[in-house]
């Protein structure tokens, strides 16, 4: 009787798991899942149908520019865009009744959209073989998906993930009509690439963006609802997802900078192209799954949360070696099927790329548990590790460059699949504040952007240093460079270089006067630290510091350690005595507890036309409160503040 009563117990049991799995998939067919999930297969297949068709119509050494232009597309997409996307899905999943585009994005494309065009116009002759219409397509590329990206996080933020789905698929297809019209029209690759940008309106076309406007109950974290939190949630998912997608977007890239003829780098790029579908295939499920765990890690369910990356993870890691069982026999005759002989890769770099990219597939969703929390300076830290990792990879000397770059992405993948498990499982920390336990690893990290960025930003702008240099030296003669002792992090003094903005014989009673005005003024920050009209800048001079160009050369304070990008302004020591007799030592004892910056709090809320006090308040604010994302969010703010030259 028991064994029969078990049996029937057991029979029911599995009857109800089978309703429940039916259940499952009709809802997921009734809410929109079904729809993103057959765009996202239409999108995947036009892309790798346009990348096919361009890599037939132009061979190898005439689509180079194409992959180069698509490998540009797709890191502002991933690492800017997609960030921006998710921010609005989250806000709007907490919060329907919000606005759908959060506040400073418009600015944030626009910025991105003029960095990429001053990258693709420097390494033109690298990447685009001098044709300068390639640089146009790479802003006009990054305007078109900001648009498109803004669209379709509110779409999926309303739930409206059938809309979502379709608007996916449909700016796929336009792309390669468009693409298909060119080549018929025997016209030359840049107009191929123009294909990239027009398939993003297709988003033009859909029905009005609106929806249901339904208040969700909030729980425990409650709703970002300033500009500044919202900036650093954004901040620290852009880094996260530079870090996660350097490794595999970037893989062309690094390939010609290892040496690699134009011909390999466009094998490598069709290689990564062809594996990273699972991955383009769940970028878009994103959609789907981010406003459930938000709601997930709102109602405190980090354990639930923790136990779901531990199993993505293991599933992750037994997918990887499936990959490569899979893509090393398989991939090589594909591609060459798909692209032409020409195009076929070695099955020891096709079988590392496959694993490799199945092993991104569980980190992005592993990703998701810190975008819901809203963690995502414990994200941008794992990755950075894991770019790291990769990063060392690639000493190993190994002769094929196809092989190394793709060894390289696998070491990174894993190692980020460990950070993220492991730092899922702890508790979610506090929003915009840096615990005692994490701040070692937040210095360490402050300093690796610092020395990344600095030789970055010094390398690329070595023509508008040249260019500066030049005009001081024939509009105002010498020194081109001037050195002024500041005060700097615990108090040590050090020399701040900088372009030469002054008369070499200037007033020296100016700055005297100044600082007695400063000393005399009311409490209310009157004054500012700002000269105002200070008679002894030269014309040039004021050009230079309308758009910050003399302070280029604080680069170098960076790299030498002096200056991190991010701080407080460093002040002259007799502008210190001036703060801490008005305000009080213990505003000049906490300004001194962090290395001081080129830029920081102060200067993006209001350069330097703000007040004594407004200035040191705002300076404490930043000590209290800086973290990873804070940085980036102000480094953001710095672009677009010196952009609309605010204050100047």
């Amino acid at each position: 009787m028991q064994i029969g009563q078990r049996i029937a117990e057991k029979e029911g049991s599995v009857a109800a798991r089978r309703r429940s799995w039916r259940t499952r998939l009709l809802r997921f067919g009734r809410d929109g899942t079904v729809d993103i999930v057959a765009g996202s297969v239409v999108a995947g297949l036009a892309g790798l149908a346009y990348e096919v068709i361009g890599g037939r119509a132009y061979g190898t050494e005439g689509f180079a520019p194409v992959s180069a232009l698509l490998t540009l597309h797709f890191l502002v997409f991933v690492v800017v865009l997609i960030p921006l996307e998710q921010v609005t899905i989250r806000r709007l999943a907490l919060d329907a009744n919000r606005p759908g585009v959060p506040v400073g994005a418009v600015s944030v494309v626009l910025a991105t959209a003029a960095g990429a065009g001053v990258v693709a116009f420097v390494l033109r002759g690298r990447l685009f073989d001098d044709n300068a219409a390639f640089t146009m397509l790479v802003v006009a590329s990054v305007l078109a998906h900001g648009f498109f990206a803004l669209a379709r996080g509110y779409l999926a933020g309303k739930r409206r993930f059938r809309s979502y789905g379709l608007a996916s698929g449909a700016a796929a297809v336009l792309r390669l009509a468009v693409a298909g019209f060119v080549v018929v029209l025997s016209a030359g690759a840049a107009w191929f690439g123009l294909a990239l940008a027009v398939g993003p309106l297709a988003v033009l076309g859909w029905r009005s963006f609106s929806g249901p406007r339904t208040q969700v109950a909030m729980g425990r974290t409650g709703v970002i609802d300033t500009t500044a939190a919202e900036g650093h949630y954004v901040a620290g998912l852009m880094l996260a997802s530079a870090a996660s997608q350097a490794m595999l977007l970037a893989g062309p890239v690094i390939a010609a900078l290892l040496g690699a003829p134009a011909a390999t780098v466009s094998i490598v790029f069709v290689t990564f192209s062809v594996a990273r579908a699972p991955l383009s295939l769940v970028h878009n499920l994103v959609a789907r799954i981010v406003p459930p765990l938000t709601r997930m890690a709102d109602r405190g369910e980090d354990d639930r949360l923790a136990r779901l990356a531990r199993r993505t993870g293991l599933a992750a890691l037994g997918l990887g070696v499936g990959g490569y069982a899979v893509a090393a026999p398989l991939g090589p005759p594909f591609i060459g099927l798909m692209f032409g002989q020409l195009f076929r890769p070695s099955p020891v770099a096709t079988g590392l790329v496959g694993s490799g990219v199945m092993v991104a597939v569980g980190a992005l969703v592993v990703g998701q548990v810190f975008v819901a929390r809203g963690d995502t300076h414990r994200l941008a830290t794992a990755w950075l590790g894991a770019i790291l990792a990769g990063g060392l990879a690639l000493v190993v000397p190994i002769s094929d460059p196809a092989t190394r770059v793709a060894a390289s992405f696998v070491v990174g993948e894993v190692a980020a699949m460990a950070l993220l498990v492991g730092q899922a499982a702890r508790a979610p920390s506090e929003q915009r504040r840096v615990s005692s336990r994490g701040r070692d690893g937040y210095r360490t990290t402050k300093r690796l952007i610092d020395i990344v960025v600095a030789s970055v930003l010094l390398i690329a702008a070595a023509p508008v240093i040249a260019g500066v240099a030049t005009v001081v030296l024939l509009r105002s003669g010498r020194p081109v460079l001037f050195g002024q002792i500041r005060i700097g992090q615990h108090g040590r003094s050090f020399r701040l270089w900088k372009f030469r903005t002054m008369e070499v014989d200037g007033d020296a009673d100016v700055l005297g006067n100044h600082l007695d005005d400063l000393r005399r003024a009311p409490a209310d920050g009157s004054v500012s630290l700002q000269i105002p009209n200070d008679p002894r800048i030269t014309p040039i001079g004021r050009f230079l510091r309308r758009w910050s160009l003399d302070e280029l050369p604080n680069l170098w304070n960076v790299l030498a350690g002096d200056l991190s990008l991010v701080g407080p302004r460093p002040l002259l020591a007799e502008e210190i005595a001036v703060i801490a007799s008005e305000i009080g030592r213990d505003a000049v004892m906490k300004r001194a507890e962090v290395p001081q910056g080129i830029t920081g709090l102060a200067q993006v809320e209001g350069r330097d036309d703000i007040g004594l006090v407004e200035r040191s308040l705002l300076d404490e604010r930043y000590v209290a409160e800086r973290s990873t994302s804070l940085d980036l969010w102000i480094l953001v703010r710095t672009v677009v503040s010196v952009v609309r030259y605010r204050g100047a």
